[in-house]
């Protein structure tokens, strides 16, 4: 892609937003290592001393070799959680870094920022998809293969399994790879192809795209999302506007995501003023498709929005790509990267303002451990919690693993752990067990332990009372 000074000093902003955000990622490591999937995550890795690749997302082992890798070390606890705290942020400083200063493209830097920050709040606290990353890196490093003139075989040699990587990483790189594709496609000047050469890379993207749809229909996780797709009844899209999720993100758009609404519309105005009609369709049917989509998949709000963030970002792609390609190249440098300084700014404070929920949490998870160290109880099984512990927990699947990750973190030996069940689980729950802890979705033996970090007591079984009983 050819230079452009304007790109260049905004994009030069994008290293700077991911430092800070990885600077974050350290100071708030608890509140996101000590939630949830995260907290799950690193509890495998720890235990069974390998990466934790499931539904082929083989992507997902570059923030996954670090904490490995610390926990191989022996390296006390709170390193090895910090490292997988970081090494989000970490790979994706790293990404920005070399679109910035080695292969110079540096609207796919910026939109790297973007993504990162658009439509992030809560969700900075819920570490999940290195996807569109691998992606803008994968067509960055293609693109810059392709400018240097390397014979074809080269090119087919490392787009192939480069953008299978990025594509199997998280089913959303699809729509948002295959938009942003043909997007850059439409600057005959810059696109660094021939005819024959777009043709066939061009198959082999929608190819793989459509292997990774089908394989995606087979694995039990994205399967269900998916599902909720291919039996949706097309008539219904005619009542998409009634679904909660619709309300949801336009009401976010105005209170939250603001910015990422300005930069959309932004983006549109300038394709038209360039008379880039065919780009204003493509990029206005895309984003709505996606819309749609996510309001067919999500059609309540039952899950929060940390989650649904992550469902949201690859958005981001669709609608800034304008904005980044049309408008800012026709803005001075001094303007268009004070633009870029003050949406990342004010997305950061943003990002800032969602810790509450988060510190909350790991408050209360505290006052547990704290509570069952005054009973002298090292593993407990509750009843749901009330309402208000429900509401500040926000999700209770990961308790087990999240109070022994605690409790380790505290120098407790042996550590405690708590776990909550409903009284139709617990019904199925053997209570008697004393050499068993009671996992997130399996059951740990001390001999499947890793004995450098976990030490389960042994000696007693698993106490049953209510949440209240607990907190009295």
């Amino acid at each position: 892609m050819a230079e452009n000074s304007s790109l260049k000093k905004a994009a030069q902003i994008t290293p700077i937003l991911l430092a800070i955000m990885l600077i974050g990622s350290l100071v708030f490591y608890k509140e996101s290592m000590l939630f949830s999937d995260c907290s799950h995550n690193i509890f495998r890795i720890i235990n069974h001393d390998h990466l934790e690749i499931e539904a082929s997302r083989y992507g997902i082992f570059i923030s996954q070799v670090f904490p490995l890798t610390a926990a191989r070390l022996h390296l006390p606890l709170q390193i090895v959680m910090m490292s997988y705290a970081a090494s989000f942020y970490v790979f994706y400083l790293v990404v920005a870094l070399l679109l910035v200063y080695k292969y110079k493209n540096y609207g796919l830097a910026i939109l790297l920022g973007l993504y990162e920050s658009l439509l992030v709040s809560d969700s900075y606290y819920y570490l999940n998809n290195e996807g569109i990353a691998w992606l803008l890196l994968v067509l960055g490093m293609n693109f810059f293969i392709a400018a240097c003139n390397r014979p074809p075989f080269i090119l087919y040699f490392v787009f192939i399994p480069t953008i299978f990587f990025a594509l199997w990483t998280h089913p959303l790189v699809m729509m948002a790879g295959a938009y942003l594709w043909f997007f850059l496609m439409a600057d005959k000047e810059k696109w660094p192809y021939t005819k024959v050469q777009t043709w066939i890379l061009t198959a082999i993207l929608l190819v793989l795209s459509l292997w990774k749809f089908y394989e995606g229909m087979k694995h039990g996780y994205d399967s269900t999302k998916i599902e909720s797709l291919t039996t949706f009844q097309p008539k219904r899209i005619l009542t998409v506007y009634n679904a909660p999720q619709f309300h949801f993100f336009i009401k976010s758009c105005i209170t939250n995501y603001w910015a990422f609404a300005l930069i959309f519309i932004a983006g549109l105005i300038a394709l038209l003023k360039e008379k880039k009609y065919w780009l204003t369709f493509i990029t206005l049917g895309a984003a709505g498709a996606y819309f749609i989509l996510l309001c067919i998949t999500y059609w309540d709000t039952e899950s929060r929005r940390f989650y649904m963030e992550i469902e949201y970002m690859p958005l981001t792609i669709i609608t800034s790509a304008a904005f980044v390609y049309f408008l800012l190249p026709k803005l001075t440098p001094k303007i268009s990267m004070g633009i870029i300084i003050a949406v990342y700014l004010v997305r950061l404070a943003y990002m800032h303002h969602a810790i509450k929920p988060f510190e909350e949490r790991l408050a209360l998870v505290e006052r547990m451990n704290t509570k069952m160290k005054e009973k002298n109880i090292t593993k407990v099984l509750l009843t749901n919690p009330t309402d208000d512990a429900g509401k500040t927990l926000i999700m209770t699947w990961g308790s087990p693993v999240e109070s022994i990750l605690l409790s380790k973190l505290n120098g407790e030996e042996p550590q405690r752990t708590f776990m909550f069940m409903d009284q139709g689980e617990m019904i199925g729950f053997d209570t008697t067990m004393r050499n068993t802890m009671a996992g997130c979705w399996e059951a740990w033996t001390p001999v499947k332990l890793n004995h450098h970090y976990f030490n389960i007591d042994t000696t007693t079984t698993y106490r049953v009372m209510t949440y209240s009983e607990l907190m009295q």
